[in-house]
């Protein structure tokens, strides 16, 4: 076996674990030296990741000098041959993409950052040599860092889901509606919570899982004597017991975000009657009285995807979608908010300014340009219009109808 885990008792536990070996079962020298120096952190099951990528270009060395010889080439360093051997297993991993589909870039990845490491090492060493050897490293960084085994596939476009589709999601999460799939009236109010959370606020899937109860906070604004209401989003100090625990994408998806009136009825309605009292501080609650999961979260709009009806199918079919997922209601959102900043009479690059700090992106992000072609390429009849005056009515009525 290329890769054996040492447990022995007279092994230290320092060098317990998986190792890879050659053929005659010895250690493999600079993967050994590599994994143990430069990776030393690495839990078991990552480190037994990096050894068989590892392994994987000591054979391929092999099969193509005939001769078990990369430690040696490593050694010496010939930059020559181990550029030849670079070059070829790239283009077996390529073949291998083409042929089976399965990702090897992380493979390749390692498997470069093994060489570089080592050979860098060695230029450390080298006196009078380290000039030349730092050469051929620049040089090989430079060929090799940008090959990608797995073909570059253009991106999904983005694009809102039209108004037939966000018509008859609403008929579906309706709570009093005969045509909510959902089973229990605790579940059709938090369902609903969750579809206007990722739909009006644009949260990632993490997002709205690590909300807790008192996420929406309020106060008086001095200046024009009106209570402002907003959410935080943000990560919690307690311990989450999920097996995934959620969390932000990045320190900017830490924001607060403008809450409308129809979210904060919904959430007072879901805490004061359908939560339930728990020790867990979380804000989306499972029927077992434990945060809700990510999965539970994308389940949610896979059982309300079966309930569309044949119109709004179409129109997801129209958009090479089959389903309604988290995200899609977040894409929708991003490009509603840029013709709402739009109509505003914000500029351009001033509507994507805005759209950055609400959705949490860099200063930087190319983010926002994506959604600006994808509000260009729509046509204004076909974007979802954001009049909810109707719907807020509606929703008040329920809630009055529903009080205990």
């Amino acid at each position: 076996m290329p890769i054996l885990t040492l447990r022995s008792p007279l092994v230290p536990p320092a060098l317990a674990g998986p190792v890879c070996v050659g053929a005659a079962g010895f250690p493999r020298f600079w993967a050994t030296i590599w994994i143990d120096r430069y990776n030393f952190r690495l839990l078991a099951p990552t480190r037994e990741h990096h050894l068989r990528a590892l392994d994987r270009l000591y054979l391929a060395a092999q099969r193509q000098r005939g001769s078990d010889c990369l430690d040696r080439l490593m050694a010496e360093p010939d930059f020559d041959a181990i550029e030849t051997i670079l070059d070829g297993f790239f283009g077996e991993l390529r073949n291998e993409v083409a042929v089976d589909g399965i990702d090897h870039s992380s493979t390749w990845r390692i498997a470069l950052r093994f060489v570089i490491d080592i050979l860098t090492r060695a230029g450390e060493s080298a006196g009078a040599r380290a000039a030349a050897i730092e050469k051929r490293l620049s040089r090989m960084d430079s060929l090799f860092g940008r090959f990608i085994p797995n073909p570059v596939r253009p991106p999904s476009p983005i694009r809102a889901l039209s108004p037939a589709v966000v018509d008859d999601l609403y008929a579906i999460f309706d709570p009093r509606s005969n045509r909510n799939p959902f089973k229990t009236e605790a579940l059709r109010w938090r369902n609903l919570l969750i579809f206007m959370l990722l739909l009006r606020l644009g949260l990632r899937r993490g997002e709205a899982a690590l909300l807790v109860a008192n996420s929406i906070k309020d106060d008086l604004d001095p200046s024009t004597g009106k209570t402002v209401v907003w959410m935080d989003v943000d990560t919690t100090a307690d311990d989450d017991p999920r097996y995934i625990p959620p969390g932000l994408k990045t320190a900017r998806s830490k924001r607060q975000l403008p809450v409308p009136e129809e979210i904060l009825l919904l959430s007072g309605k879901y805490l004061q009657n359908y939560r339930g009292k728990h020790y867990s501080p979380f804000l989306l609650m499972s029927q077992k009285g434990t945060p809700l999961s990510l999965r539970a979260i994308s389940e949610v709009f896979e059982i309300a995807s079966r309930a569309l009806s044949e119109r709004a199918r179409k129109s997801l079919e129209q958009q090479g979608l089959l389903t309604v997922s988290c995200h899609d209601l977040r894409h929708t959102c991003a490009v509603v908010r840029l013709k709402l900043y739009q109509d505003a009479g914000n500029d351009l690059d001033l509507a994507m300014d805005k759209l950055r700090v609400f959705f949490g992106w860099s200063p930087q992000s190319e983010m926002p340009r994506l959604y600006a072609r994808a509000y260009f390429e729509t046509k204004l009849s076909e974007v979802w219009n954001e009049n909810f005056d109707a719907f807020v009515d509606a929703l008040r009525l329920s809630v009055d109808r529903s009080a205990p």
